[in-house]
């Protein structure tokens, strides 16, 4: 399963959404991070996805390669901050 977030409009407020990095799949990661950091509670909301019958996924190499230099650098440069 996967899980759904959805972000008050304080904690929209509270984050420096205009310094963002990342965008798809990776911004969804940078949120969570920012939102961690400044200790908002964050809670994930289940979702069944079916089988896919149409089209193809967006998801490939380019997009899991930044998804993992995006989370090691933003907890890396959170060390040295």
């Amino acid at each position: 399963t996967a899980g759904f977030i959805c972000y008050s409009n304080k904690v929209l407020k509270a984050l420096d959404l205009d310094n963002n990095k990342f965008s798809g799949y990776a911004f969804q990661i940078e949120m969570k991070y920012k939102a961690y950091q400044q200790e908002f509670k964050i809670e994930e909301v289940p979702i069944i996805f079916t089988d896919r019958k149409k089209g193809v996924s967006k998801m490939n190499a380019n997009i899991v390669k930044e998804a993992i230099k995006g989370v090691l650098g933003l907890r890396f440069k959170s060390l040295r901050s």
